[in-house]
């Protein structure tokens, strides 16, 4: 009979439990020195190793022939509590068995002496669903224990659990596994199953588990049951996710604002079987990266993906504001919660993929701040663009109110109002433009998060000035010369953060750096006569 993997690979000893070093490594001690203590609290989410932890600290306070801490596997007492034949070890499931009759057998039974191993341990597993007479029931026996009982409580939700359990045991916080960790330890069950797998496959299934090792050895069984070869699509497929090329599409016709797309995309992940709830949560997590993207300076430390799909975020992001990224996640997030209370799922991530088009559609405080910023970017456009502004008349009573479009805009810019219908900017003499120091370059910086974060990278620590209509920037790092030269994109950009934030379009350049004078090499007018008038033979006499 077929064994599944997570059962297959269930840890023998506590070296082999995957990133719980800090608890098995106290455990351990405890059973060297011979100091166990008579009541455990376990707590993490599901699959990080808990009731594997107290299955092991039961065969390693009883068995026979321990190793370094560890139970040996294969005395009797070892195995006989791995087949459930040892009645001194007894696993209870609290949520079935969580009255307070259940608790009272328990505490009567725990009186007696163990049959035939050292200690009696009970297992509680979901300790958090004991009703409160059955706590109380566990308390008694808790204050003051039998010297031959352990009692090791297990539980996913440790704010539940009353105050007077926790203070009685020893607690020990499960954290969720790390990918890295994950993966090796995936990696090694296929070497020893004889699975080709690709380790970017492996990346992806240990992300999906979320932390829990469970979930991930059980997903990569489903995998190697649905493909010989597991590779990034076959997880895909196994797993009902839709694929990365999807995504980035969705997101562009929202960036966009155009539907159509969206409709034709959510019809062929239809085709494919692709659960909605999945795929809300799916564009939650490319947001996330997105919001990541725009806002560290080294996004590869927190998203775990290959370096191609890290420069197609950074692309995206380019074209996204952090205020509008938040805005889809709000919506996205209020989708996921109706998709548990709809009677149709893709009708929510329907209308919540509109919403996203249109900020219009929405009156959250995200919805907000994303038109606030695209209002701001235009008024610095119109702005910066010298938008003319008519003499000021007083207007009649007769005449009809302006409207918030009809208003002027004032800007900072010289008008000159002639009889003429249109009115002109009058330009600057081209004469000796002095050259001063940009006070708001540091704003400009903070906008090109948002814009283009890696050019903020390299612009770390210059300055700039602005002489007439330029902006010059004083930057030693050679690739920013580099990006100008060769990239438009870059310089586009740059011109755009400087307008956003100054209002006023400027050309950019380079600021170069007045030369020292060497004093010592200088010759002073008297001397330079002198030498000349000796080249061509005047004799010249000094009164």
């Amino acid at each position: 009979m077929y064994q599944a993997l997570y059962r297959k690979y269930r840890p023998m000893s506590f070296d082999d439990v995957v990133g719980q070093q800090h608890i098995t490594q106290t455990l351990r001690n405890e059973i060297i020195s011979n100091k166990p203590s008579h009541a455990y609290l376990l707590m993490g989410s599901r699959g990080t190793g808990k009731t594997t932890c107290a299955k092991l600290i039961a065969k390693a306070v009883n068995c026979l022939n321990p190793q370094n801490g560890s139970p040996c596997g294969e005395c009797d007492m070892c195995r006989g509590i791995d087949s459930g034949s040892i009645m001194d070890v007894l696993e209870i499931d609290a949520a079935s068995n969580n009255g307070v009759d259940n608790i009272r057998d328990l505490r009567e039974e725990a009186n007696f002496l163990p049959t035939v191993a050292k200690y009696r341990v009970y297992i509680i597993d979901e300790a958090h669903m004991l009703s409160t007479g059955a706590v109380n029931a566990l308390l008694k026996i808790m204050e003051e224990p039998p010297e031959h009982v352990i009692f090791i409580l297990a539980t996913t939700e440790i704010h539940k659990m009353p105050a007077t359990i926790q203070s009685r045991c020893q607690r020990f916080d499960f954290k969720r596994i790390g990918v890295d960790d994950m993966s090796a330890r995936l990696q090694e069950i296929c070497d020893r199953e004889n699975i080709s797998v690709e380790k970017e496959a492996l990346i992806m299934i240990s992300r999906l588990a979320e932390g829990g090792m469970r979930d991930a050895i059980s997903l990569l069984d489903l995998c190697a049951s649905h493909s010989t070869e597991i590779t990034v699509m076959s997880v895909q497929q196994a797993a009902g996710l839709v694929a990365q090329d999807y995504l980035f599409e969705i997101i562009n016709a929202v960036i966009k604002g155009d539907v159509a797309p969206i409709y034709d995309i959510i019809s062929d992940v239809n085709g494919v079987s692709v659960e909605y709830d999945r795929l809300c949560q799916q564009l939650i997590t490319h947001y996330r990266n997105l919001m990541v993207v725009s806002t560290v300076q080294k996004p590869e430390n927190m998203i775990i993906c290959s370096s191609d799909t890290l420069n197609r975020y950074q692309e995206q992001a380019k074209r996204y504001s952090v205020a509008k990224i938040l805005y889809g996640i709000s919506v996205l997030q209020e989708c996921a919660s109706n998709m548990t209370k709809s009677s149709s799922r893709r009708f929510e991530l329907e209308m919540a993929l509109i919403k996203m088009c249109d900020t219009g559609l929405s009156a959250s405080n995200e919805s907000l701040l994303a038109r606030i910023e695209y209002l701001e970017g235009k008024l610095n456009y119109i702005m910066a663009n010298g938008v003319a502004v008519s003499e000021n008349k007083e207007t009649s009573s007769t005449e009809k109110p302006q409207t918030i479009q009809d208003r002027p805009i004032k800007t900072e810019h010289i008008i000159n109002t002639t009889e003429s219908a249109t009115p002109k900017i009058i330009e600057p003499k081209k004469e000796d433009v002095p050259t001063v120091p940009m006070e708001n370059w540091q704003e400009v910086l903070e906008r090109l998060k948002v814009l283009n974060n890696a050019l903020r990278g390299v612009l770390l620590n210059s300055s700039a000035y602005i002489r007439g209509k330029h902006v010059l920037i004083d930057c030693d790092n050679p690739i920013f010369i580099d990006m100008v030269k060769t990239n438009e994109v870059t310089k586009d950009t740059l011109k755009q953060a400087i307008m956003e934030v100054t209002g006023r379009k400027y050309a950019i350049g380079p600021y170069n750096k007045p030369k020292p004078v060497n004093i010592g090499n200088t010759k002073s007018k008297l001397e330079e006569i002198l030498a000349i008038a000796n080249e061509n033979g005047v004799d010249i006499k000094e009164i």
